[in-house]
């Protein structure tokens, strides 16, 4: 059996202290936690609040405003708390960060999120960032959000950006950290014009998305399929999953940030090592780093 936290004790320079009814009063996506029982607990100095999680397979930690929610997760397992699967969930963040170290908006009402990984298997390689976009693609499409892989490491939804993933490897602990526009995206001014794909957002409707329930339907599944499925996929029958799920096969896009000559290409998929393949009118070529956008 595993626990919700909220962590109410305060570190300083990485996280406020608040207490559930607080988190609950602070966005309308956070209302349900009021619907729970909670109970005061202490790990060492940290003082938490703890709710069961009945058939959940990790513990998740919930904090208020912190620099982001991978510091969070790096303090908890300086402190022996956080295992594989368990998660730090944040209600906002002052430093989020994305690829090449970009600051991510991260306004109340949104996934802020900072799951270890197993550091085994494809999570031990190169290949680590396209198995978590895997899983998480996966789970949104069984929750009927037309999701897909945006290489390398972004979350389409009817081919808007509504999230992100950076993995982070500190003494042998990878943890992905997670960001999902659930309530809100940020401003179109904000975005780099020239080749910024359009953000999104999960909620489509007035109804309002409770942000942890989301958070565990997201985790049980990827926990599910990662255990039951992809520990037995070898690389070849990985790469076909992923390849099944990426965003433009197919398609021109332009490369940003790659050392191509010609910086446009046909994408035609994923290579053994994890590396984008283009086709370009000089032949196939791999690319490793950048970014992607489609072709005018």
């Amino acid at each position: 059996m595993h626990t919700c936290f909220v962590l109410h004790n305060e570190i300083p320079d990485v996280v406020s202290g608040i207490t559930p009814e607080e988190m609950a009063n602070s966005h309308i996506c956070w209302e349900s936690l009021k619907k729970q029982s909670w109970e005061k607990s202490c790990f060492g100095n940290l003082s938490m609040h703890s709710s069961i999680l009945p058939y959940f397979p990790a513990n998740i930690y919930l904090c208020g405003e912190c620099s982001s929610a991978l510091d969070v997760a790096r303090i908890l397992h300086e402190k022996e708390l956080l295992e594989e699967w368990d998660s730090v969930l944040a209600l906002r963040q002052q430093s989020g960060r994305g690829q090449l170290r970009r600051a991510w908006d991260s306004p109340e009402g949104n996934i802020y999120a900072a799951m270890r990984l197993p550091a085994t298997g494809f999570f031990a390689n190169e290949l680590g960032s396209l198995v978590i976009g895997l899983l998480l693609a996966s789970a949104l499409q069984k929750l009927d959000y037309n999701a897909h892989i945006k290489w390398p490491n972004d979350i389409l939804v009817d081919d808007k950006k509504i999230g992100g993933i950076l993995l982070e490897e500190r003494s042998g602990v990878l943890v992905a950290g997670i960001g999902l526009n659930v309530h809100s995206h940020p401003p179109t001014e904000r975005l780099r014009n020239e080749w910024a794909v359009p953000a999104g957002c999960l909620c489509k409707k007035e109804q309002p998305v409770p942000v942890l329930q989301l958070w565990q339907t997201l985790v049980d599944y990827m926990h599910f399929c990662y255990n039951s499925l992809v520990v037995q996929y070898t690389t070849a029958k990985l790469i076909s999953s992923v390849e099944k799920q990426l965003a433009w096969l197919g398609r021109e896009v332009w490369i940003h940030g790659s050392d191509l000559i010609n910086r446009s290409g046909r994408i035609m998929g994923i290579s053994q090592d994890g590396g984008l393949r283009i086709r370009q009118k000089n032949g196939e070529k791999i690319i490793h780093s950048g970014s992607i956008s489609l072709h005018p």
